[in-house]
């Protein structure tokens, strides 16, 4: 079981820093709304990235309600140093919206 976890928490972290290391092409279409966010964001992330970011997400998610508590979040030490920065609605748990914002923007 610990290799098991081992091995969760390291596939994790690579699909974290993976996201954090690609670039995409921010691409502005009419009639979307945009999100209000201190933190700036690289770009958009492709299909590719979205999917990484989210079964990182979901993998991190332990109790499966689809957020992530600081306790959890302490699993993704680049995640958890910007924990605050990233939970914009204050309510101390990050939506895979604001773990993507996370992941994607710059350190």
């Amino acid at each position: 079981m610990n290799a098991r976890l081992q091995r969760w928490r390291l596939t994790s972290a690579v699909l974290v820093l993976a996201s954090l290391g690609c670039v995409a092409t921010a691409q502005d279409r009419p009639g979307r709304e945009q999100p209000t966010t201190p933190v700036k964001v690289k770009a958009e992330p492709t299909a590719r990235q979205r999917m990484a970011m989210e079964a990182a997400f979901a993998r991190a998610d332990l109790n499966g309600d689809g957020k992530l508590s600081r306790t959890e979040a302490s699993h993704l030490p680049e995640i958890e140093a910007r924990f605050d920065e990233l939970d914009t609605n204050h309510d101390g748990f990050l939506s895979v919206e604001e773990f993507m914002v996370g992941a994607m923007s710059a350190a």
